[in-house]
């Protein structure tokens, strides 16, 4: 049942999405299109007008992600399409994690397409004319070799980067989850409560950094907290934000939940 949710979510983003992605990609070919064939004074007001638009996309595309995931959550689970999602044969947790599944994908595929957007930069005469003579193909083989080194800090960064955009979505579906509690003003109850696990983690790393610079006293403690290392605390901190986050809001809609 899981995948058929997250599948289902999978459309309803993509419904949205796709168009922007679409038309980030027009855009970005036609600015490449400018920069390799059209002389800067003939083709200048069409290049910002291009890279003003290519702007304007990408910035929407990301915009566009955060209200999908938010306004999803919301209108799924605790608007009146609730009553229909919660009595689905499956469990809260299912219902939470498809939303959180399908947003981080969705998000990840917004940072792709925007990175995408910006080969056409490339074209740019005076530093295409710098990659052809130094040649692509030795570009990204000396890319590679200097990245060899650092193969495991890089896979770790990737695993960072996607816990920490399930630990934001997590934290932002459980201040709602919250907020819906209040009879009125549940926006405000969300905000409140988005702002209240900020100050709550700050106090977390406040004493974490006390019992870090306690463990320097104890050699062989501190040891073995350093043996984590940086990427490992990091890790360490994102999963245990995830499962706070989602322990909260797994008890809201499976015990809290008032859709009245």
């Amino acid at each position: 049942m899981l995948s058929k949710l997250i599948g289902y979510e999978m459309k309803a983003f993509g419904r949205i999405l796709l168009p922007v992605y679409l038309a980030i990609v027009v855009v970005a070919v036609l600015l490449g299109i400018d920069f390799r064939f059209l002389p800067t004074s003939k083709g200048e007001a069409g290049t910002v007008i291009l890279t003003i638009v290519l702007g304007l996309l990408v910035a929407a595309v990301f915009l566009v992600t955060i209200i999908l995931s938010v306004g999803r959550f919301y209108t799924n689970l605790l608007g009146r399409e609730g009553y229909l999602m919660f009595s689905l044969p499956t469990g809260t947790g299912s219902l939470i994690w498809a939303k959180v599944v399908s947003s981080v994908i969705w998000s990840l595929f917004s940072a792709l397409v925007a990175a995408v957007s910006v080969l056409p930069f490339f074209m740019i005469p005076s530093f295409s004319k710098e990659v052809q003579e130094i040649g692509f193909g030795s570009i990204v083989s000396k890319a590679f070799e200097m990245a060899a080194p650092y193969t495991i800090n890089i896979i770790l960064g990737i695993l960072i980067v996607i816990a920490g955009a399930v630990a934001a979505i997590v934290r932002i579906y459980a201040a709602i989850s919250i907020g819906h509690l209040w009879s009125d003003h549940r926006i405000i109850g969300a905000v409140l409560a988005y702002i209240g696990f900020g100050i709550l983690e700050s106090i977390v790393m406040a004493l974490l950094g006390i019992g870090v610079f306690w463990a320097g006293n104890y050699p062989d403690l501190f040891t073995a907290l350093g043996t984590m290392g940086a990427e490992g605390a990091v890790l360490a901190g994102c999963a245990a934000e995830i499962a706070f986050y989602g322990v909260v809001t797994w008890l809201i809609l499976d015990r809290k939940l008032n859709l009245e």
